[in-house]
């Protein structure tokens, strides 16, 4: 691996992509840090650049293991790509120039050699530098031929793993495939035995081509493609999301509290003071002859924040609740102490359950001990004797409802009280704003007793939401 330092360059600019796309946070500084280290390093110690690399780009275990993987991956991908698969260069190639090696030509007993010699069409096509290639079998010159298509075809331009068919086809079309193609249709119907031999080799060419495009899409591409399927999975309604797509979903949704806990796990509070104290100021200045240099300030007690999170678990939003919990405790390094109450008809506090157990785990109980038809008012009067008390001015307390009540009362007076106890009333419905106060929806009711009320479906609006909540809470 001895690139010019140009090229080496690009390469590691590709290769810091491709960690992206492996889920390895890189900033901007990070990627200047790497080219920097590259710079002293030099590309030529493959061992001393991989652990200069991994120096500035992989902050903990778990990314220096992605890290040396995605490395090994990548810039292997990258030798064969830029060798060709063969250390010989074209002048060192008979095959390149469309020579066959000496004692390496066409076999005379092939049924495309005997009918070479009574049509002009496959006589012509065997004497084509790719033929001469495939039916000898010499690597070297399909290797080479195959990088000089892959260069016309802009391989490196692809971005979606949709793409890999119509870059494949303009791979092939470089290479003159279109001249097998056209002789196949000629003798499908006349010479079944050479229409196979060639249709053999076209497979063999067709396999290569894919392989080629396949390793461009590797280093240029799964970047590009995790993160075009982690946006439209992001924006899937949680209800909606099939079991296939879970892992997926789990691994999106800790990097999303992973970007959140650094976004603002970071941030200092500023110190605040009280009022003047004038009476402690005048006493601390008598030895100053009345001149007040230093000031006193009344101490502030700071009251603890704490979230309060109330979620449905009835069957209809029960999957959305499941996921609210799990990005609330995915953020404990940021987040206060957070206090989870489950519901359906009665209400109950599950917050032992999250201290003690996973989070999958906690959750599965949850739904098993609390799920059925759901009645609000039951539920909100359980909270009040449970919590209520507990709720001052720095407390957030999030409700996640769809805010069906089966005609029920939805004793809007507790969610009055709770307003007025709490710095901020969030209520969370998964369905969409059209529907509220359709058919049993309490929605357009509950509305003026929330301070925010907002849809949150998918992924995307609770990261929004949870990303407000806690610069709201460290004051920004």
């Amino acid at each position: 691996m001895t690139p010019s330092a140009g090229s080496g360059s690009d390469q590691l600019l590709a290769f810091i992509k491709y960690l992206r796309g492996r889920d390895i946070p890189i900033s901007p500084a990070d990627s200047l840090d790497a080219v920097h280290v590259a710079s002293l390093i030099g590309y030529q110690d493959r061992e001393q650049l991989k652990h200069g690399l991994a120096a500035v780009l992989a902050k903990s275990l778990r990314e220096v293991q992605l890290f040396n993987a995605g490395f090994e991956q990548f810039f292997s991908v990258e030798h064969r790509a830029d060798n060709g698969g063969d250390d010989r260069t074209d002048g060192e190639n008979p095959a390149a120039n469309g020579e066959a090696p000496a004692g390496e030509r066409a076999d005379p007993s092939s049924a495309l050699a005997q009918l070479a010699e009574q049509n002009d069409g496959v006589a012509d096509l065997m004497q084509t530098p790719l033929m001469n290639a495939l039916t000898q079998g010499d690597e070297g010159a399909l290797a080479v031929a195959i990088e000089a298509a892959a260069g016309a075809a802009e391989v490196q331009t692809i971005r979606l793993f949709t793409q890999r068919g119509q870059y494949t086809r303009k791979l092939l079309d470089a290479l003159g495939e279109q001249q097998l193609r056209d002789v196949a249709i000629e003798l499908e119907s006349t010479h079944r035995e050479a229409f196979e031999e060639l249709q053999a080799l076209r497979a063999e060419l067709l396999e290569r081509a894919r392989d080629r495009v396949e390793r461009a899409y590797t280093v240029f591409a799964s970047g590009d493609t995790e993160d075009f399927l982690d946006d439209a999975l992001s924006k899937v309604k949680l209800g909606n999301v099939a079991p296939h797509q879970m892992a997926r979903l789990k691994k999106l949704l800790d990097r999303m509290a992973r970007k959140l806990a650094a976004r603002h796990g970071r941030r200092r509070r500023r110190s605040r003071r009280g009022q003047l104290n004038i009476t402690s100021t005048l006493r601390k200045a008598v030895a100053t002859d009345g001149i007040p240099f230093e000031p006193r300030f009344r101490s502030v007690q700071h009251r603890r924040p704490q979230v309060l999170a109330i979620c449905d678990v009835s069957g209809s939003v029960a999957a959305y609740a499941k996921f609210l919990l799990m990005f609330l405790y995915a953020l404990q390094d940021v987040l206060p102490r957070t206090r989870s109450f489950a519901f359906s008809s009665n209400l109950g506090e599950v917050t032992d359950w999250f201290d003690d157990l996973p989070v999958e785990v906690a959750i599965e109980r949850v739904n098993f001990s609390y799920g059925g038809a759901t009645d609000y008012g039951r539920a909100l009067n359980d909270f009040s004797e449970l919590a209520l008390q507990d709720i001052n001015r720095s407390t957030t307390v999030i409700l996640l409802g769809d805010a069906r009540n089966n005609d029920a009362d939805p004793r809007l007076d507790i969610l009055a009280d709770i307003k007025s106890r709490c710095k901020q009333f969030i209520w969370l419905n998964p369905e969409s704003r059209r529907a509220w106060g359709s058919g049993d929806s309490e929605m357009l009711s509950v509305i003026r007793h929330c301070h925010i009320a907002a849809e949150c479906n998918n992924l995307k609006q609770l990261e929004r939401i949870v990303d407000k909540l806690l610069s709201d809470m460290r004051g920004r």
